[in-house]
């Protein structure tokens, strides 16, 4: 095990296979405002990160900006104290699932596998079989929204464990705000696989009216399908991939953009919702499981999760007027204010960590 910290007894230890940095998926993300929200209502967690996919250099950099951090395997958890375990991580190993039998532990479970399996065509059977073991073991199960809690009781998954708790993502708040300014650049942001549906922003460009319009894409993808769209309606040109963003680089594709598509089969928060929101940008967006619950009557929303439903939701936004995309953005960013800051997402987790240390 490496370490930065000498320190041994935390408030909470806080098991993850992503820190933010090289993110690969949302949870990275999380633990990045888990980070300033703990530290603004006085938690001090411990970051074991370990199952993780860092080489040297970066597990390097991880301890070079990130305080009380260690990294190591399952087994050197007993080097640490704290009243109960938080657990984010998608990577399946024995040695956690026996660890957390005997520790109070909470699991915040970020996507349902079983949902991205069948959003996204592909088999996740080991995964979701471990997932749902990791579920079984806990002593509470955190959801991200109302919307997935009811996803979760659809999949039977109350007899694995019917203590569930709901706890809202939240982010920092930005540098700045601004007021919609025009209708060019088009901003997809996230993983490039198919629930998410990245091909719709690129196809729009082929529609009447877009000839103008470029795409922004801000993620990285499990494949190279997305990309393949590039060249088979020949818009290379138009599109351009920035890879995986965060920080200054968040900012830029955010400042660049004048729209955000998200178009979804399936999310279980819409966390890159809550972020354009925060900063001023309009939404584009499925109305489906946390994007609603987010955003509420804010957002510019598509009747289905079709292509031409998509579509026509994008006209909506291009054809508004300045005073409605101005109150639409202002209303989003107050709901952002009230609801998903990371503070309030610190302070909801404190409450449900003194819950449970009290049990204990």
């Amino acid at each position: 095990m490496i370490s930065n910290t000498e320190r041994r007894a935390f408030d909470v230890v806080e098991i993850t296979n992503e820190m933010p940095l090289n993110r690969t998926g949302g949870v990275g993300t999380v633990i990045d405002n888990l980070m300033s929200g703990f530290a603004g209502e006085g938690i001090r967690a411990l970051w074991f990160l370990t199952d993780h996919g860092y080489n040297a250099a970066q597990m390097d950099d991880v301890l070079a900006r990130f305080a009380d951090v260690a990294i190591g395997s399952v087994e050197e958890l007993g080097c640490f104290t704290a009243p109960l375990t938080h657990v984010h991580s998608y990577q399946q190993n024995p040695a956690l699932e026996d660890h957390l039998s005997t520790r109070l532990a909470l699991v915040t479970i970020h996507s349902l596998l079983a949902l991205e399996e069948r959003t996204n065509d592909v088999q996740l059977g080991a995964a979701v079989h471990w997932q749902e073991r990791l579920i079984a073991c806990s002593a509470c199960v955190v959801l991200l929204s109302r919307a997935e809690r009811r996803q979760y009781t659809a999949l039977g998954y109350d007899r694995l464990n019917p203590c569930v708790r709901v706890v809202h993502n939240g982010v920092r708040a930005p540098a700045r705000f601004r007021t919609p300014r025009g209708k060019q650049v088009l901003g997809y942001c996230g993983r490039l696989v198919p629930r998410k549906h990245p091909e719709y922003v690129q196809w729009l460009l082929n529609e009447p009216g877009y000839e103008d319009c470029r795409v922004l894409v801000a993620g990285r993808g499990f494949s190279q399908y997305a990309r393949t769209l590039l060249y088979a309606f020949g818009l290379d040109e138009r599109v351009q991939f920035l890879g995986w963003c965060a920080g200054e680089r968040l900012d830029a594709f955010f400042d660049a953009i004048d729209v955000l598509a998200v178009p979804s089969t399936y999310e279980p928060f819409g966390l890159v919702a809550v972020e354009a929101a925060a900063r001023g940008i309009p939404v584009v967006c499925t109305a489906v499981d946390g994007l609603v619950e987010v955003l509420g009557p804010h957002a510019f929303y598509c009747a289905d999760t079709s292509f031409d439903a998509f579509k026509d939701a994008m006209n909506a936004w291009r054809a508004a007027p300045a005073e409605e995309l101005a109150a639409r953005c202002r209303g989003a960013q107050l709901r952002y204010q009230r609801r998903y800051t990371d503070r309030m997402m610190g302070r909801r987790y404190g409450r449900l960590f003194r819950e449970f240390a009290a049990r204990r």
